[in-house]
């Protein structure tokens, strides 16, 4: 029998975004972030690691997070979703999945990576 998961919706953001660490990591919860109003989803991608994104261009916002929640649901892996209809944002996070295949510094900013990947896929 498959173990039904609590998940909290979150589309209201602390001033100080480092705060929601805190937040996000009280167990036996997973958490799905509804950026697709907040200002500053880039800001908030540097500081959660969502393990699901959806970018979200037509979906009402019901239908977003119940998406999101069935996906979760299916894969106990997922802990952490995020929803964006921010472009940039989601392409960060698709650029961020690539650093077993691509020579980043340690420090480097999601905002560098697509210049970093062309760099290095015309090597």
């Amino acid at each position: 029998m498959k173990r039904k998961k609590l998940i909290v919706v979150i589309n209201e953001f602390p001033e100080i975004l480092s705060s929601i660490k805190k937040v996000l990591k009280e167990e036996d919860v997973d958490f799905i972030l509804d950026s697709s109003r907040y200002a500053k989803p880039v800001s908030l991608l540097r500081i959660t690691t969502p393990d699901h994104i959806l970018l979200n261009m037509k979906l009402n916002r019901k239908h977003a997070i119940e998406f999101v929640a069935r996906e979760m649901q299916d894969n106990m892996a997922l802990q952490q979703g995020m929803i964006t209809s921010n472009l940039k944002a989601y392409y960060m996070s698709l650029c961020s999945t690539l650093y077993p295949d691509y020579i980043f510094e340690k420090n480097a900013d999601l905002e560098s990576m697509p210049g970093i990947v062309a760099k290095q896929q015309l090597n």
